[in-house]
């Protein structure tokens, strides 16, 4: 007499939930190996030059440059408050928009050093002191070059953190990211692949490169698409490995926050949504009624999320203490929060200014 096994409900279900599992193991499998894409030599030496660059009642910056993969020399500013006593000092590294620099964020280094900041800023590729004379618009028709041009900017970033970790006023458990735009789109990918970057905070940013290419005005490839529809394809396939979607989720289970205009017209609201479905768990959302730029009525809005995002995540402090310990210091620039007003409004100026010139490129 053969025998027969029988499998009963809870096998089966077992044998269901198993299948499910490995399935969805392999759904999560990441699409590429961030070593090859974005890996370096570590033991390279950074062969730092250092030089005081300005001075001011509240903080010092030091002009720095070191050594990146490809034989890249990385200009950036070392910005650290004064009388900052003999603590480490979490430092937020901040990264500029398409078409500016490391200075983007100089109108606020005042208020974010005055709450116990220390700030490090970097040019990105063929941006700043690194625009070739014979400048060709950054995502212009050439998917090789923007390609290139993001992955050495994510690697010239990594190098960047290892350089603060050889100094000593910085905490090097307390490395922070603030990007804006292009600057948010290569954070995503940055503190994907750099555990050493805590909480990112990524502004007006988004994902999914074919939603960007056909609907950003910044794009020179709407019409291109129409007449060469293969080109369209051909450069979709170069730039997938560089798309924030493809990275953005291996920042969880660090925490990430995002700030979006919800009539964005440069960084699309679809493309905004595919970052914000790629990320993992957990993560904020915020939405502010605008374009691109926040309107004047939403400035303390977005400027308010940042502080208490950096204040909780990287300082460790509750919200209501991080209120108290951030809102006296703004005082300096006045009797009270509102005469920041000015400050504020440079900054989102610098960035509208920026994203002009460059729309300036696009139709001589």
């Amino acid at each position: 007499m053969r025998y027969e096994p029988r499998i009963g409900a809870i096998g089966w279900l077992a044998m269901l939930l198993l299948l499910a599992s490995c399935t969805q193991a392999q759904n999560s499998a990441p699409k590429y190996d961030a070593d090859l894409i974005f890996g370096y030599d570590k033991t390279l030496p950074l062969s730092p030059q250092e030089t005081p660059a300005e001075e001011t009642a509240l903080y010092r910056v030091i002009k720095v440059t070191y050594r990146s993969a490809r034989d890249q020399r990385v200009p950036a500013l070392l910005v650290l408050p004064k009388n900052r006593g003999e603590a480490k000092l979490p430092c937020v590294i901040l990264m500029h928009g398409l078409g500016s620099d490391k200075r983007m964020f100089e109108m606020l280094w005042g208020p974010l050093t005055q709450a116990g900041f220390a700030l490090f800023a970097i040019d990105a590729q063929y941006h700043g002191e690194r625009k070739p004379a014979d400048d060709l618009p950054f995502f212009g028709l050439y998917p090789y070059r923007a390609r290139d041009a993001l992955i050495q900017t994510v690697i010239d970033l990594r190098r960047g953190v290892d350089y603060l970790q050889t100094r000593s006023e910085i905490d090097p458990d307390k490395i922070g990211y603030i990007g804006a735009s292009m600057g948010g789109i290569i954070g995503s990918m940055f503190a994907g692949v750099d555990t050493r970057v805590k909480a990112p905070i990524l502004l007006v940013a988004g994902g999914d490169w074919r939603v960007l290419m056909e609907k950003s005005t910044l794009s020179m490839w709407r019409d291109a698409a129409k007449n060469n529809p293969k080109q369209m394809e051909e450069a979709l396939r170069v730039m997938d490995v560089v798309d924030p979607v493809n990275w953005v989720g291996r920042i969880a289970p660090r925490p990430v926050l995002f700030i979006n205009g919800d009539a964005d017209d440069v960084v699309p609201v679809e493309s905004n949504k595919a970052l914000h479905n790629a990320a993992g768990e957990p993560k904020k959302i915020v939405w502010y009624k605008g374009g691109h730029v926040p309107p004047p009525t939403d400035w303390f809005t977005v400027i308010g999320e940042v502080t208490r995002w950096l204040n909780t995540h990287l300082k460790g402090e509750s919200s209501a203490s991080a209120r108290r310990d951030w809102f006296p210091r703004w005082e300096i620039w006045g009797d009270s929060i509102v005469n920041l007003a000015p400050a504020m409004a440079a900054f989102f100026w610098e960035f509208a200014a920026s994203l002009r010139a460059y729309l300036s490129q696009l139709v001589r």
